[in-house]
């Protein structure tokens, strides 16, 4: 029987240690207030009574610090760490509001560029980007194209044909063998 009184009162004590260490690192977490210091305790403590507030508070900081850079790149990463977020209407409003008011990009495709059509079999064989492609300079994707996606939600889903690229679907830039940079996915009317 003492023996059980031991192990019990063992067992109590670990779990109150390990609530103090919950709340300690919470509280830590909380006063240095940066998205590494809730990534570190969301690693410690991934499911506690903290995990949602560290969660919602860390999206709030990444929402903050896009909106304080105001670039195509802080808006896409954003976008592909929170894409269902309470921000993320926003962020793609502000995003394409970004890429129509740019004049270096062209919206009308040129002849190494085509409208691939949505019913087409091919379509469902195309290459797709994935994040990786999110959020970054245009990187080259061979055939001497280069393009960059801007939302994991509508990622690029492209194919080759005999000398050009056939664009399906998708939100980002495509540049071609001569250079030009092409919006494609928004409708800037």
């Amino acid at each position: 029987m003492a023996i059980l009184k031991w192990a019990i009162i063992i067992v109590s004590s670990i779990g109150l240690i390990g609530c103090t260490t919950t709340n300690i690192d919470w509280e830590e977490a909380h006063n240095i207030d940066t998205p590494k210091a809730y990534k570190d305790f969301l690693n410690k403590h991934p499911q506690c009574e903290y995990s949602e507030q560290a969660r919602t508070r860390l999206e709030t900081l990444y929402y903050e610090r896009s909106l304080e850079e105001g670039t195509t790149k802080s808006y896409s990463e954003y976008l592909v760490k929170f894409p269902q977020s309470e921000h993320a209407k926003d962020i793609r409003a502000r995003l394409k509001e970004i890429r129509c008011q740019d004049k270096g990009l062209i919206s009308m495709f040129p002849p190494w560029l085509r409208q691939g059509d949505s019913s087409d079999p091919k379509r469902h064989a195309s290459w797709l980007l994935s994040d990786s492609y999110i959020g970054i300079s245009p990187s080259d994707i061979g055939r001497n194209y280069k393009a960059s996606g801007d939302d994991p939600e509508y990622p690029l889903e492209l194919e080759w044909g005999a000398g050009h690229l056939i664009y399906f679907s998708g939100r980002g830039v495509i540049i071609g063998p001569d250079g030009k940079y092409v919006l494609v996915g928004y409708d800037c009317n």
